[in-house]
Parts: structure tokens; C-alpha cells; sequence
């Protein structure tokens, strides 16, 4: 048995997922493993709840680690001298492959922040801990929380349902046009959908969604509605609950988000939305992923591979507003498309065969 291996990553649910996945082949040879992250408000700590292949999850409170700066590394580089194997997996994707508007390459030339953007999220962090290419699951839920979605599947769905992840932390990470398609996948595809999201900001989407729903269709009948909302915290469903509820679905639609890492390399048929990062970053190795983008001719911005937190810096799209170019290249008729294909192809054939 080899001594102990640490990884540190302080990020959101999707940041931290991916640095989840070099715990297993950290495992594989032999080291005991240490999760250190951070307590955040929205919990994003407990995507790591669960995890076979972490022997300790260490979870340090505001103001325990210096700021930023040199200080900020110090202390990492201070821990290092503790573990055979040292990672810290913050800044590995933001920085390297995309880019805040604080720095310098944000503003570079746009061919070539592709060049020094390219490769893979997933890949990059197994290079960083030096580990070998085997990726997922990166999320477990627990019997009871497999249980729970089980329930909700069956008793309040009713059966199977298409998971639609109703967006990111960024503007480019909302696809614009999504009441109507999800007002057509009811109405034309006859399926079921469960709306996820996390946050007050992704409430008020899903609610709009719902509001056109029954506009366009007459009743919101097959639309569910499973965003932590404007209720009391205590009153909402936590982070791994939604996460749990999610994997319960029988095809995901979603944009480059933190819910959709959850279900990554689970066996269900995914259509992944990319905004500003290209498909390479986000889902090369995932399993039966179908990763949809903007036609580069109609939309030369993308990738941009930039964080965009207005949409001064971003190119909107030629309705106005808010909205992305990028993510609104891609038409309701081809997510539809995509989806009548996969749910036959996967879905409908499975529970025949289960009814036989």
C-alpha cells in the first residue's frame, strides 16, 4: 500500500466533479485519498459525499486559506510536502482553457487563444496529477437517493421522463429558445420533461419555461418542475437530491453546466449544448453524447473560449437581449430531431421489450 494522495479544487458542481475523476485512478495504485474543498453556500461540496474512492473528505471553512496571491499558493505548496502525490486542481480548466475577462488572454487574438485552449477538461487534470485516462462515473448516489428519484420517477412523472437541465452560471450557458422546445417535445414527441436547475436565477427560467408551456400547448401537463426556488432553504431540495433525480432520467438534454457532469458517463443518451468552449473541452470521453454547437460560417466567435459575466463582452444573438450567438445557433428542429431519434433508438424499444 502506498501512502496518501490529496486533491484540492475549489470550484462549482461541474469544477469539482471533473477533478473527481482522477480519484479512481488514484485509487487503482494503491494511495489513500484526500478530498480538500471549500463549503460553499450552494454545498458544492457534496457532489463528493459517497465516493468510493475517497478515504477522507476534508472541508475547509472561509478565511482558513489566505485569500489569494502568493500567500494562496504558499499554503498549497506547504500541504504538498505531507502527501507522496500533491494536486491542486484549482484554476485547471479556468485559466488554461477558458479565460476571465481579468486576464490578459481573455483579450488575445481569437485564433490564438483557441491554439492555447484546446484539449480536454477531463484529460488536463489527469495530466496535472499524473494518472492514467479512466474518467467516471463521477457522481454516486446513495441507496436512499436512488430510492428517492425512483419515487419520483414513478409516482409524480409517472413513468420515463427526459431530464432538461435548464442552464449554466453563465450567459452563454442558456439556451434561449428553450420554452418552445420543451412546449414541443410534449406536444409532437409525446414526452414527458423534468426541468432542472439550482438557484433563484434558474428558478425564474424554468418559471418562464412553464409560463410558455401553457401558452403554447394549452396546459402545462407532462412539464415538471424540479429547480430549488425562491422557498426557504431549508424548504428546497438539496444539491444531490436534484442531482439524484437527474440521473433518473431516460435522455438529458442540457448546456455545458455542473448537472450534466453528473451524468457524464452514465448510460443514458445525452445532448449537450456547447456555448463558449468546444466540444473537445467538454465532451470528448463522455458516454453516448451527442454535442451540439453553432456552425462556425454563421457564428465565427465560437469558440471564444471567454468567461463571459455580461454580454458586453459576448456577441448576442440577432433577436437581442441577453442571449448568446452561440448557443442560439443551434435550432429547436435539430434538438428535436436529436431527441425523436435517441428516445426511439434507447427508450421505447427497452420498455417494450421490459413489457413483453
Amino acid at each position: 500500500m502506498k501512502g496518501w494522495a490529496a486533491v484540492c479544487r475549489f470550484g462549482g458542481v461541474g469544477d469539482n466533479l471533473v477533478a473527481a475523476s482522477v480519484l479512481r485512478p488514484l485509487k487503482q495504485l494503491g494511495y489513500m485519498v484526500e478530498m480538500i474543498t471549500t463549503k460553499k453556500g450552494s454545498n458544492t461540496h457534496t457532489v463528493f459525499l459517497n465516493n468510493p474512492f475517497i478515504d477522507k473528505l476534508t472541508l475547509k471553512d472561509d478565511g482558513e486559506i489566505p485569500g489569494g496571491g502568493i500567500e494562496w499558493q504558499k499554503w498549497f505548496a506547504t500541504r504538498a510536502g505531507e502527501y507522496e502525490v500533491f494536486a491542486n486542481l484549482s484554476h485547471s480548466m479556468e485559466y488554461l482553457h477558458s479565460f476571465f475577462a481579468s486576464q490578459t488572454q481573455f483579450w488575445w487574438p481569437q485564433d490564438f487563444r483557441r491554439k492555447i485552449a484546446a484539449g480536454s477538461y477531463l484529460e488536463t487534470v489527469h495530466d496535472i496529477v499524473g494518472v492514467h485516462y479512466e474518467f467516471g462515473p463521477l457522481f454516486f448516489p446513495t441507496d436512499e437517493e436512488k430510492e428517492a428519484a425512483r419515487k419520483m420517477r414513478d409516482d409524480q412523472v409517472g413513468g420515463p421522463f427526459l431530464s432538461w437541465i435548464v442552464s449554466g452560471s453563465r450567459i452563454d450557458k442558456v439556451y434561449p429558445y428553450a420554452p418552445m422546445a420543451i412546449g414541443r417535445i410534449i406536444k409532437e414527441l409525446k414526452i414527458p420533461v423534468v426541468v432542472f436547475g439550482v438557484g433563484d436565477k434558474q428558478a425564474e427560467y424554468a418559471n418562464g419555461i412553464r409560463d410558455h408551456v401553457v401558452r403554447q400547448n394549452g396546459s402545462r401537463d407532462g412539464l415538471h418542475l424540479a429547480v430549488q426556488d425562491h422557498q426557504p432553504v431549508e424548504a428546497r431540495w438539496p444539491l444531490r437530491t436534484a442531482l439524484s433525480a437527474c440521473m433518473a432520467g431516460d435522455l438529458v438534454v442540457s448546456p455545458d453546466t455542473g448537472m450534466a457532469w453528473a451524468v457524464a458517463f452514465e448510460d443514458m443518451p445525452k445532448i449537450i449544448m456547447v456555448s463558449h468552449a468546444s466540444v473537445e473541452n467538454i465532451t470528448k470521453h463522455w458516454r453516448n453524447t451527442f454535442t451540439l454547437h453553432a456552425d462556425p460560417y454563421r457564428v465565427p466567435c465560437w469558440p471564444c473560449h471567454r468567461l463571459h459575466d455580461s454580454i458586453e463582452t459576448c456577441v448576442p444573438n440577432k433577436d437581442g437581449g441577453n442571449a448568446a450567438a452561440c448557443i442560439s445557433d443551434i435550432s429547436v428542429e435539430t434538438i428535436l430531431q436529436h431527441i425523436e431519434t435517441l428516445w426511439h433508438k434507447d427508450n421505447v424499444i427497452k420498455l417494450r421489450a421490459s413489457a413483453a
